[in-house]
């Protein structure tokens, strides 16, 4: 499992579309039966990380624990199904609640439930509420997400053949990501010519993102193609040519595309693209990011503090240039490469307003925790030391310092560590406090980041 971080990219894990949509629909008319009509009461929003913090460290503990597995496989037994309930997936978002992918083993085939302490609206249906020591959840059966209107849509392989197929048979069809109540990509593969389509699933603004598409390509951006217009929320996109640079980084001994090259197609960014709502950077969530990184490795506070104070002392007086257009998400896996050449950028939901130096930061950031994923990515550490020497060149000649580069790499190697997390995997902690060192080693940028890992 790919467990970088709670939001933006890919699990690795693959989870088949058809399976999660459960037992054919019986599991979801029964299941309904029991969650409709069923009152459910507002909770509060985003919380104050000071006093959130408490609360949130309790419910991870309450999804890890037998106690909720219970109450999940009792919720699934009232519908007909009976059988153990397993938590494959945690999400924690830190100010908003945690969430909890639930299998339920049974004699035929798997089912799959939802538990949430997330805010849903009152009236939502085919949502049922419930009590529990941690305060009020929220479960639904997959792929009824209520923050998801068209999932059910992308996920059953009738319906995706009728949409998108076309004279095109549907070969196989299953989920990427899927992030409850914020976002799913499934691939569906079809008869050639099609092939691969990846299927988008948002909550809302699917016509703003086809429209960044639109934008992007006029601009001569490498952005994948539209298959097209967005229904109910969801785009369907064709593959972009080359391989993924987290591929090309894991196969290759130099850098795949040079630093020139990535600010090259950044600055090529259309002004369009300023009229796009802002999102903000990692450094703009610091306190959040610090929160939930508290919450995975409690033991670690006073480390998290004093690197969250570093931060803030260099971001103090380092200078973040001018407000451009950025991508908002930019990282390997969201770049195709072919013969020294970038042939591809993903997921842009996130472009609009921003700074170049944090388009930069995403990228050295998530480049670092490569060898905390997979000992094939050993040699990672020389490339991080080429991008950010090559980086810091093309930010001093903007006028832009440099040192906040260091500095805003290591709040996005912040936000990655609670993303550490896997259910299944008893020595995650390790691999959190690996990165907890990456982020250490790249502050003020003295310490060598392949010493920091080897120190772990």
């Amino acid at each position: 499992m790919n467990n970088r971080s709670e939001t933006s990219h890919a699990d690795l894990n693959v989870v088949s579309a058809a399976s999660l949509s459960g037992h054919g629909g019986r599991f979801a008319l029964r299941v309904m039966k029991i969650f409709a009509g069923m009152e459910l009461h507002r909770e509060k929003g985003t919380m104050d990380p000071s006093t959130a913090q408490a609360s949130e460290r309790d419910q991870v503990a309450y999804f890890s624990s037998l106690q909720i597995a219970e109450l999940v496989a009792s919720v699934a037994a009232e519908a007909g199904y009976i059988g153990q309930a397993s938590l494959i997936e945690l999400h924690h978002r830190p100010g908003a609640g945690v969430s909890g992918l639930f299998e339920i083993i049974t004699v035929t085939k798997p089912a799959y439930l939802i538990c949430t302490t997330e805010s849903v609206d009152p009236g939502t249906p085919r949502v049922l509420r419930t009590e529990s020591p941690i305060g009020v959840l929220h479960l639904w059966e997959h792929p009824n997400d209520p923050g998801l209107p068209g999932l059910p849509l992308a996920s059953v392989p009738e319906s995706v053949q009728a949409t998108w197929g076309g004279r095109y048979d549907l070969l196989n069809l299953e989920t990427l990501a899927y992030r409850p109540l914020r976002r799913a990509v499934l691939k569906a593969t079809f008869d050639d010519p099609l092939g691969e389509v990846f299927l988008k699933v948002l909550r809302k603004d699917a016509d703003l993102l086809a429209q960044k598409h639109k934008v992007l390509a006029e601009a001569g951006t490498p952005v994948p193609e539209l298959i097209g217009d967005p229904v109910r929320d969801v785009l369907a996109i064709k593959r972009v040519a080359g391989m993924p640079m987290a591929q090309a980084i894991m196969d290759g001994r130099t850098p795949p595309v040079t630093g020139a090259d990535i600010v090259a197609v950044l600055s090529g960014f259309p002004t369009e693209l300023m009229e796009a709502p802002a999102r903000p950077a990692w450094t703009d969530r610091l306190e959040w990011y610090a929160h939930a990184a508290e919450t995975a490795l409690p033991e670690e506070t006073g480390r998290i503090q004093g690197l969250m104070a570093k931060i803030n002392a260099v971001l103090e007086t380092a200078h973040r240039g001018p407000l451009v257009a950025n991508h908002g998400d930019f990282y390997e896996a969201n770049i195709f490469v072919r013969d020294g050449k970038i042939t591809g950028i993903i997921d842009i939901d996130s472009a609009g307003p921003g700074y170049l130096i944090d388009d930069l930061a995403c990228f050295i950031g998530h480049l670092a925790v490569l060898p905390t994923l997979d000992q094939r990515y050993s040699h990672v550490p020389e490339f991080v030391r080429y991008y950010l020497t090559e980086f810091s060149s093309e930010l001093a000649a903007r006028s832009i310092d440099p040192q906040g580069l260091y500095a805003r790499s290591a709040s996005v190697v912040l936000s990655l560590i609670a993303g550490a997390r896997d259910e299944e995997d008893p020595h995650w902690k390790f691999a959190a406090r690996q990165r907890l060192a990456v982020a250490e080693g790249l502050i003020g940028g003295t310490q060598p980041i392949k010493r920091s890992l080897l120190a772990q």
